[in-house]
């Protein structure tokens, strides 16, 4: 059982054996296993190496392990890792191998890909064979691979992948969404907002799209897998243009460079958190879920600025707060 977290055989029964009782000397330990001395003292050895094996109290036997959850968990971590890296490096390769295919075969550049199982196992593959960069644009309610999405993203993002993504305006309407976006910023992934975004829409490095189709009507989700050629460069390029345009979320927190003056150039976070979704044209009660306020308070608070500022309008407050370094 403890072979796959690296132990020996040897190792792993001696460990068990201290788990359940303690033993005095290697001797006792080694009748009690049944094997010899000299092998039980290997592994001691080796287990005091992995620092596996505990202090014992005054008065008690001086051979015990560490607790379990103390000295099996580091090592469990560690070979999760081990093997996501391993996922990761297969993926990459059989992403290389279908990337060269495409360059002699053009059917081989789409692949549709139909059915729950087979959209979940497609996402895996192609976004765990990432190695620098995943870009997405995320829009309308999630699709069937959410829950993949969700493991992918964790063990990519803490393997050192950039992550952007751009998300609909709309999903700033829903708290949940908020606390998943706040949740993803917290994890390192580069978020922004944008109106209106066209499609779903993930690119693993520049070797695969995961493009869903429209399956109104139909029970198996679709998508169309995308590999290197002039339509992926078009859905990168598509990418990159709503991303440039898009507003950063959430809104620095530390006055930019420059010298701006204002209520949010030096203190007031909150007044930058607002014009920052204003601009990403958040309705006042998305407002007010994202600054845990009543739209009364966000409404009185841009009705300050807006004196502040000498303007009538919500467009000139924006305009005003750009021209002026807020934003």
């Amino acid at each position: 059982m403890l072979e796959m977290i690296g132990f020996t055989g040897d190792e792993e029964k001696v460990y068990l054996a201290l788990l359940r009782s303690p033993a005095g000397t290697p001797g006792e330990l080694a009748a009690r296993l049944g094997i010899g001395a000299g092998r039980v003292e290997a592994a001691l050895g080796r287990l005091a190496d992995k620092g596996l094996l505990g202090r014992a109290p005054e008065g008690a036997p001086p051979l015990r392990v560490a607790p379990p959850d103390a000295a099996l968990n580091p090592l469990l971590i560690r070979r999760q890792a081990q093997l996501y890296r391993t996922q990761a490096e297969v993926a990459r390769l059989i992403e290389d191998y279908r990337a060269r295919a495409a360059l002699h075969d053009p059917e081989e550049i789409l692949e549709t890909v139909t059915g729950r199982e087979a959209v979940t196992e497609s996402y895996r593959r192609i976004h765990q064979g990432a190695a620098k960069e995943v870009r997405a644009l995320v829009t309308g309610p999630p699709m069937v691979v959410s829950a993949a999405d969700n493991d992918v993203a964790r063990s990519s993002m803490a393997a050192g992948v950039r992550h952007r993504v751009v998300y609909d305006r709309s999903l700033l309407d829903e708290p949940e969404e908020q606390l998943r976006l706040a949740e993803w910023c917290e994890l390192g992934e580069e978020i922004r907002v944008a109106a209106d975004i066209p499609m779903k829409l993930s690119i693993a490095d520049d070797r695969a799209a995961f493009l869903p189709t429209v399956t109104t009507g139909l029970e198996e989700p679709s998508v169309i897998i995308v590999r290197p050629s002039g339509l992926l460069d078009a859905l990168g390029w598509i990418f990159e243009t709503i991303w440039v345009s898009a507003v950063p979320y959430p809104v620095r927190e530390e006055p930019e460079q420059g010298g701006g003056t204002g209520p949010v150039a030096g203190s007031d976070v909150e007044a930058r958190r607002l014009l920052s979704l204003m601009l990403s044209g958040c309705t006042d009660r998305a407002m007010a879920n994202q600054l845990g306020v009543s739209v009364r308070t966000v409404q009185r608070r841009i009705s300050r600025l807006s004196a502040l500022m000498g303007v009538r309008t919500r467009h000139q407050l924006i305009w005003q707060a750009t021209r002026r370094g807020w934003l």
